[in-house]
């Protein structure tokens, strides 16, 4: 390396150093200047008078203005939920009543054990597994297909920017929506994905926090305990 170039390198440096970093930026600056020269000489803009655009371009001024994100988040995370609820309650019935019939085969196969070791397989292994099948499964088949639909429509990440303040005030962000609607399906898969989350304290308060959302497995166990107790407090 030739010495000329050698104190050129220096200069530059001692320039970076005392505008802190500036030099660096106004070569950026330069790059994006240029690149922006080319394009407006070269690209040419029309507007588009199609009705189908106006309507979108409304339609995204509602969803990322302040009260309408709000209300789309609300009024979509109850159609998902109404959906998955009524959709849900038929499936369950439908597997319950699947592997109501299918007891037959294996109580018939298992007739030579102990009767310990029967009910054990049968009225343990057997009929929790599918309990737990019938009820856990239909909310969730039908839950996150329709969340990652939403998702593919590019509406949770404008309602994740829309919810960035309001999560802002309590030191969280505003992607932790997302995590906690995830929450409602499965609490593991709203946890899994707070990795989307960069801060690693945000990150662990949407883990922490999540843990208070009701998922789907939480769902019987409420809407039981509603009934025992808070009904016939209104009936009397």
């Amino acid at each position: 390396m030739s010495k000329d170039f050698e104190d050129i390198l220096q200069k530059i440096e001692k320039y970076r150093i005392q505008h802190n970093n500036t030099f660096t930026d106004k070569i950026m600056e330069n790059i994006h200047s240029k690149i922006e020269e080319i394009l407006s000489t070269s690209v040419k803009y029309e507007e588009n008078k199609d009705i189908l655009s106006k309507i979108e371009k409304y339609i995204d001024l509602f969803i990322t203005s302040k009260i309408g994100g709000l209300i789309t988040l609300i009024l979509l995370l109850s159609i998902v939920f109404w959906i998955t609820l009524t959709g849900a309650t038929y499936i369950s019935d439908l597997l319950a009543l699947l592997f109501l019939k299918i007891e037959i085969f294996p109580t018939k196969l298992l007739k030579f054990l102990p009767p310990i070791l029967e009910s054990f397989l049968m009225d343990g292994v057997y009929k929790l597994l599918a309990m737990v099948v019938a009820v856990m499964l239909p909310p969730m088949a039908i839950f996150f297909p329709l969340f990652t639909f939403l998702e593919d429509l590019g509406l949770l990440p404008r309602i994740a920017l829309n919810m960035d303040k309001i999560f802002k005030t309590v030191g969280a962000d505003g992607k932790q929506a997302l995590t906690m609607m995830v929450g409602f399906g499965c609490n593991a898969a709203g946890v899994i994905s707070t990795r989307i989350i960069k801060s690693p304290k945000e990150r662990i308060i949407a883990i922490l926090t999540n843990n208070f959302v009701p998922c789907n497995g939480r769902w019987p166990l409420l809407i039981m305990l509603t009934t025992l107790f808070l009904v016939p407090l209104i009936a009397s």
